[in-house]
């Protein structure tokens, strides 16, 4: 889904052309010298978790390496479930795999000190019981749980299958059974592609489909190897090994939408997918072509949740450490990131939905639906980044806005009028 108007790309690519090119020596993370000489090197913050954060962070990271109260922010992307277990369970962030970050915009890895350090923010795509490995079943004291953008997960099989659509109820026999689930084409385990406990994706759709995280039928796609897939973990494990089955019509796999590009939906295709009560299947979008996220957003499409962000808390609710107090205000959009960051064009970019473009809320995991108005909305101009939309009204001020949508919101890069 790259349909963003050249007109508001400039600082994405700005972002972008400078994400690819690495240090020759990987250096300690608590010791990331300053890009300018002379200055002290920046403070520090570790992000642990879930992978489909490390390409939303990113610009967030390029922007505040050069900001004039620079920041190094560093990812660890070992998984939603491992890295929220690590916090809760104050372990020190995992070896592999390396550490991310960025200074002058520009990428590298480094390495974690000997003693290496509790992540000050754990990431993951689930609330905190769904791994269900969380002490006492519920968050510890002073961990409060910050809500990011809406991420759809999704059943995927390769171009070749003829299958189009899966129903909550085949979805439990085909990961709870594998061979014996009588769901055809799907019923050689060899070729159910899941991910392990470790999996935020995976807990997700073990609470949706009735399958325990850990007892999901299927290979581990990180355990395929082959030439290409030796070696690969999470989404990349999962992708590879269903464009390489030799049985594409027995193929299927689970990814987060987030891992869904240009290039791996030319290889692989989203399932529309029937929950419980539902007489068809839906697709996140409003087709399967579509990049507007409709299904997701007005509740049709069910599977799905927010990005979640752990850190300590004070008596009030707020960060203990101001420095994850300032990132953490970026990530949930109560404050504007620095260098111009839109974090709605990368949220469309990156198949997440902030939820000033959604219709619908849930407060648990796979939870009832209900109406949701949110303040501030942006759907238009969601619309406009992802698909190009051209019908919203542009707007300088409220006076420019029909009675049918009486506000001028997001003035900053372009502003259209909205419901509220």
């Amino acid at each position: 889904m790259k349909r963003v108007p050249s007109s508001i790309f400039t600082s994405a690519l700005a972002f972008a052309v400078c994400a690819f090119a690495v240090p020759a020596h990987a250096v300690s993370c608590d010791a990331i010298p300053s890009p300018i000489d002379g200055k002290p090197p920046a403070p520090v913050l570790y992000v642990e978790g879930a992978n489909a954060v490390g390409p939303f962070l990113v610009p967030l990271q390029q922007a505040l390496s050069t900001d004039e109260k620079p920041l190094t922010l560093i990812f660890i992307g070992d998984g939603g479930c491992l890295g929220a277990d690590n916090f809760f369970n104050n372990l020190p962030i995992s070896a592999k795999p390396k550490p991310i970050y960025y200074t002058a915009q520009v990428q590298g890895t480094c390495d974690l000190p000997a003693s290496a350090p509790v992540a000050d923010i754990a990431a993951s795509d689930v609330y905190a019981p769904s791994c269900g490995t969380l002490p006492g079943g519920q968050l510890p004291p002073h961990i409060a749980d910050f809500l990011g953008p809406i991420q759809p997960m999704v059943f995927v099989v390769p171009k070749a299958s003829s299958q189009q659509s899966l129903s909550a109820a085949a979805a439990y026999m085909i990961f709870g059974f594998g061979a014996d689930s009588g769901v055809a084409p799907w019923t050689n385990p060899a070729s159910i592609y899941r991910r392990n406990k470790a999996s935020a994706v995976q807990a997700l759709l073990g609470v949706a489909i009735d399958v325990p995280i850990a007892r999901w039928a299927g290979v581990d796609a990180a355990t395929v190897q082959s030439s290409v897939t030796a070696g690969l973990t999470g989404a990349a494990a999962v992708i590879h090994s269903l464009e390489l089955d030799p049985n594409p019509e027995q193929a299927i796999g689970i990814l987060a939408d987030t891992n869904i590009d240009d290039l791996t939906a030319s290889h692989l295709r989203v399932l529309a997918y029937q929950d419980h009560e539902q007489s068809c299947g839906f697709y996140p979008d409003s087709t399967s072509a579509a990049h507007d996220k409709a299904n997701v957003r007005d509740g049709h499409y069910s599977l799905w949740g927010p990005l979640h962000f752990f850190t300590y808390v004070d008596d009030r609710g707020v960060p203990q450490n101001p420095l994850v107090q300032r990132v953490m205000s970026y990530l949930i959009g109560t404050a504007a990131p620095p260098g111009g960051v839109d974090w709605i064009q990368i949220e469309a970019q990156q198949n997440l939905i902030p939820p000033c473009a959604m219709r619908v809320t849930r407060t648990v995991e796979m939870g009832p639906l209900a109406s949701y108005a949110p303040p501030a909305s942006c759907g238009c101009y969601y619309d406009y980044v992802a698909t190009g939309r051209s019908d919203c009204t542009p707007c300088t001020k409220r006076s420019d806005c029909p009675a049918s949508a009486p506000v001028c919101n997001l003035s900053q890069p372009v502003g259209f009028c909205e419901t509220q």
